[in-house]
């Protein structure tokens, strides 16, 4: 559902999709008071040579375009979280993160992670 998901299928032209991680749902037994239930999560790492502030701005609409609900903001009040229901009622979370944010280099890495 995720993974599919056009926001993560489908970056804005000016983003290079570089890497895709995929991690199914699962249960780990509890040991030592820890485990349980993860859901499912998808990563996809792109780089960009546009602005940071273009870059979020772009995968902003192309989530809203697609269902997603800005849900917060990064230090400087830039959006980068969403939220979303699917159809069947399953929550979901996606989170930008900006993975150089000192670099001034014109190229940045980038990871968009989204989870159920």
């Amino acid at each position: 559902m995720l993974a599919t998901d056009p926001v993560m299928a489908d970056l804005p032209a000016q983003l290079v999709k570089i890497s895709e991680k995929q991690t199914p749902a699962r249960y780990e037994s509890p040991v030592f008071g820890s485990g349980g239930s993860f859901g499912a999560s998808v990563s996809v790492t792109f780089t960009s040579t546009v602005g940071r502030s273009d870059v979020y701005k772009a995968v902003g609409d192309n989530a809203v375009r697609n269902g997603w609900v800005a849900r917060g903001v990064d230090s400087t009040g830039i959006t980068d979280r969403w939220l979303k229901t699917y159809p069947d009622g399953t929550p979901a979370t996606l989170v930008l993160i900006s993975e150089d944010p000192t670099v001034t280099t014109p190229r940045h890495i980038y990871t968009l992670a989204g989870g159920v």
